[in-house]
């Protein structure tokens, strides 16, 4: 029922409480009251005057505290809500009775009573959330700068080592200690391509797509190939199990190809045993299908709820880490991007499976 019925139908209301106080109040002291104290007939009229103005002002009153007080209290939690006050309001208990229901003149102003508790809900909600996300962010600042110091000191190390004039190193030890610097580089290379993309992704400013088309199934094997020549990817077995021939779609190779090496380099970076990470491409109603199952170490409840948010980390700054807090959340933007989406299935000790789900554009 809408605001105005409700409103029309409380000022009937009220005009019946109005009418029927009258004929409650002037019968009794017009019979009962005035003539014990003396009053006689001829001075009833503007005694009468008196009693209807007398009950209309009391009405009015009554008037203004049924529709007036519930207005002042939802101005006042606004007002709270402006100052970013989240706590719960403290004349609540004047909103609603013992049984959760609105009180009687709330009920005028449902709508706006339900709608402003819902935001207050969602305004906590979103704090708590911000809150988190903060914690999350100076963690995240504490991890990356570890994360950078390290291959730092390396460098710096492996360089000292190089320019000192007091050793002659042999050939075998300076390509020991360039591949070093190297590996150390490129780690820090990729540290700075993580931040780049998710500041291009949290703002305004869009990755650019370009599109080709290609075969998937050999452009699958090729990510497979690149992945199981790493030296990380040594000890596990990258397996592809498809009954796809081939596949012409339409897609960015590179940031596809970007999104799929961070998916693998998670499961061999976090499981310290060998394990089998499968690949398992399908087809359906023009839906490619992108299964990545290993059978590892699993994640928590925690760790799945929170992969794919910007700045989280699976572990704290005094485990090792190779990954910025960023790759899952740069693979959700990159899969999002080619209109596609993402999920993740794990649990511990009983390994991960991401699914993704890609438009097929011929």
């Amino acid at each position: 029922m809408k605001i105005q019925q409700r409103f029309i139908q409380h000022l009937l209301l009220g005009f019946v409480v109005w009418l029927v106080l009258l004929a409650i109040t002037v019968p009794i002291i017009m019979e009962g009251i005035l003539p014990k104290l003396g009053y006689g007939a001829e001075q009833y009229e503007w005694i009468v005057m008196i009693i209807i103005g007398i009950d209309t002002v009391i009405c009015i009153l009554w008037f203004g505290w049924y529709f007036g007080s519930p207005l002042l209290l939802v101005l006042k939690w606004i007002a709270q809500l402006a100052n970013e006050d989240y706590s719960p309001l403290k004349e609540r208990e004047k909103i609603y009775n013992r049984k959760g229901k609105l009180k009687m003149r709330f009920r005028l102003y449902q709508e706006v009573t339900v709608q402003l508790d819902d935001m207050w809900l969602q305004l906590q909600k979103a704090e708590s959330e911000r809150v988190q996300l903060e914690k999350a962010k100076r963690d995240w600042i504490a991890g990356i700068s570890h994360d950078l110091k390290t291959p730092l000191t390396y460098i710096k190390g492996y360089s000292t080592l190089l320019l000192n004039p007091d050793y002659n190193w042999s050939r075998e030890e300076q390509r020991d200690f360039i591949q070093e610097i190297d590996d150390k580089g490129t780690h820090m290379e990729q540290l700075v391509q993580d931040l780049n993309l998710a500041m291009r992704f949290d703002g305004s400013e869009t990755v650019p797509i370009r599109k080709t088309t290609e075969d998937i199934v050999t452009f699958v094997q090729q990510v497979l190939a690149d992945i199981s020549n790493d030296v990380r990817a040594q000890m596990h077995q990258l397996e592809l199990h498809t009954e796809l021939n081939d596949l012409t779609m339409e897609f960015d190779p590179h940031l596809l190809k970007r999104a799929l090496q961070n998916i693998y380099l998670n499961a061999i970076i976090h499981n310290g045993k060998p394990v089998i990470i499968k690949t398992i491409l399908e087809v359906q109603q023009n839906m490619l299908t992108i299964l990545i199952k290993d059978n590892g170490v699993g994640m928590t409840e925690e760790i799945q709820q929170n992969l794919f948010n910007r700045y989280y980390r699976g572990t704290t700054t005094e485990q090792k880490s190779e990954g910025t807090g960023l790759g899952m959340a740069i693979v959700k933007s990159l899969i999002k991007a080619h209109e596609g989406v993402i999920t993740v299935e794990s649990a511990l000790q009983q390994g991960s499976t991401f699914t993704i789900t890609l438009p097929i554009k011929r």
